[in-house]
């Protein structure tokens, strides 16, 4: 019965059923977050409203921040489920299974069916990537584009033909339509960069790389010539130049860091398994060293040597450049997913061989995450003496420090099968914590957020979302919630000014007016017309309270 289930089947419906709770479970739950979500949801559902497949909008401008694939998605998922946010998260979130499910394949391929397994399991527990996939952006497309571009080339790396070729740059194309030249300059520099650590430098310019052309301009080029055109070149400009070059030539939106911003970012976004890091990465480099040769007989070595190129070249390149947010470094994890399986892997097989005091620290570490998780929360909370968060609590999120249980818990029962020298029963206990952990805090915990979030309710407590009634939207000064768009379901007038609120409030149609508490203050001895207060709502990114307010 064991050895039927390493049958590559049931590996998936294993892996699926993880994703599935991980990624799925109460997606839509959380209302948007600003200013990602959105921005993006609304932009689909413009496009859709205005049955325009080419041109971005948002709250009627154009939006030339992203390209397209992800807002196509939402239309299709808008389509089939609504116009909410579980439609808008659902591309993220199957990108994110699509994304396991390969990490799975490349990582068996590489290694063995066990490595395939652990690798797949790492990859869907570890935070950033489940975060990915309840958060409707375009990185969750270009992780999977990338990742589905280097599996591509592992796959056919030694039998390269014509198809292989083109399929490599259709992947490329797509995420070319995903995020933009970043999935099409780092994967390709990462094969180079393998090939001629591999010696195989007549593979850079086979004739065969026409069709790997042909196939990327045929699936991403006729879009950004489209957008270009009925732009006037507007969309090229603003996205290719500042949104692409000034990104990595200076800090945009006051999104810096330092040299160890990133691998910071991954020791977190990779828990639990970041305790098992340094092992890993130690066990992958000298891995490297195997002997390269042109004939390409050492697979195992050159796979070591990919996964570092991958991991390496792909923080690299970020580190370098000037602007740094958490997401950039998404398609980092699966190659660090896959070096940790595999060195797990030969540690539980005995092949690996560690100091006896390795194991039991890396354990230590989970106690200590549970630890910090728990102080972390109740601090959010506002239930401790500490004021670090400058004022601002979240006593919503107090039950929730109780899950710090589940990493010590998961610590002392892993450590107990390390002292009987069960190795198998260890990870698996790792896994399930991991699993423990992350499913209530994606499905529960965060949602528990959406009392501290103002334009969902304000939205729905004004009335202001009703689509089919003659009314006019107005905001001042909070630009910071564009998931106002969204739940008003029409275009919003920003104003400049709080006499421009006042003029619009003057209007013989119903008007309603979002704005901060302070502004309303102010404005209201200044009003020509009686208004009142509809309600008010906490802001969950400002100190103030966010009001809305109406002539009717």
């Amino acid at each position: 019965m064991f050895h039927r289930l390493q049958h590559r089947g049931w590996h998936y419906l294993l892996l699926t059923t993880v994703s599935g709770i991980l990624f799925f479970a109460n997606l839509g739950g959380p209302t948007l977050w600003d200013i990602d979500e959105g921005r993006n949801l609304t932009c689909a559902f413009e496009m859709r409203e205005a049955n325009n497949w080419v041109v971005p909008t948002f709250n009627g401008k154009l939006r030339p921040d992203k390209p397209v694939l992800l807002y196509w998605l939402q239309i299709i998922a808008y389509e089939w489920f609504g116009v909410n946010e579980f439609a808008g998260r659902l591309p993220s979130a199957l990108a994110a299974l699509v994304t396991v499910l390969l990490c799975y394949e490349v990582a068996r391929s590489m290694f063995s069916r066990p490595v395939g397994l652990l690798a797949g399991i790492v990859v869907a527990t570890a935070p950033m990537l489940s975060g990915a996939a309840h958060f409707a952006n375009p990185d969750g497309l270009l992780n999977v584009c990338v990742v589905l571009t280097l599996a591509l080339f592992w796959f056919g790396y030694e039998r390269p033909t014509l198809c292989w070729y083109a399929a490599l740059g259709a992947a490329e194309g797509l995420g070319m339509l995903a995020k933009g030249p970043v999935a099409v300059v780092i994967p390709t520099g990462i094969i180079a960069a393998f090939l001629i650590w591999e010696r195989r430098w007549k593979a850079l310019i086979d004739w065969r790389q026409i069709a790997a052309v042909f196939a990327f301009i045929v699936v991403a080029v006729p879009w950004y010539a489209l957008v270009t055109a009925e732009t006037k070149g507007e969309f090229a400009a603003e996205f290719f130049l500042k949104h692409n070059r000034d990104r990595v030539l200076s800090p945009m939106e006051n999104h810096a860091g330092a040299f160890w911003y990133y691998p910071v970012v991954l020791v977190f976004g990779a828990l639990p398994w970041s305790i098992f890091l340094v092992p890993a990465l130690w066990h992958g480099l000298r891995s490297c060293t195997r002997q390269a040769n042109a004939a390409g007989a050492d697979l195992r070595g050159a796979a070591y040597r990919l996964l570092v190129c991958w991991a390496v070249l792909w923080i690299g390149c970020f580190t370098v450049a000037a602007t740094k947010l958490p997401n950039y470094v998404l398609p980092a994890v699966a190659p660090i997913a896959i070096l940790t399986a595999v060195f797990l892997e030969r540690w539980r097989q005995g092949e690996a061989r560690l100091p006896s005091w390795v194991m039991p620290a890396s354990l230590a570490c989970l106690a200590i995450v549970g630890v910090g998780l728990a102080i972390g929360l109740l601090v959010a909370s506002g239930l401790t003496p500490f004021n670090v968060t400058r004022g601002r609590s979240f006593p919503s999120l107090a039950p929730w420090a109780l899950l710090g249980i589940v990493p010590i818990m998961g610590s002392a029962i892993a450590g107990w099968f390390l002292r009987n020298s069960q190795r198998t029963e260890m990870l698996a206990s790792v896994a399930v914590s991991a699993l423990l952990l992350f499913a209530p805090l994606w499905a529960w915990a965060i949602p528990a957020l959406n009392v501290h979030k103002s334009p969902q309710p304000l939205a729905e407590l004004s009335g202001a979302n009703h689509r089919h009634e003659d009314i006019r939207v107005v905001t001042w000064n909070v630009d910071h919630l564009p998931s106002l768009s969204f739940y008003v379901g029409r275009h919003i007038e920003v104003c400049a000014s709080e006499w421009q609120v006042a003029t619009f409030l003057e209007y013989p149609l119903p008007v309603y007016a979002f704005l901060p508490a302070p502004e309303w203050e102010a404005l209201q001895p200044k009003l020509n017309v009686p208004c009142r207060e509809l309600g008010r709502h906490e802001d969950l990114y400002k100190r103030v309270e966010t009001v809305v307010i109406t002539n009717r």
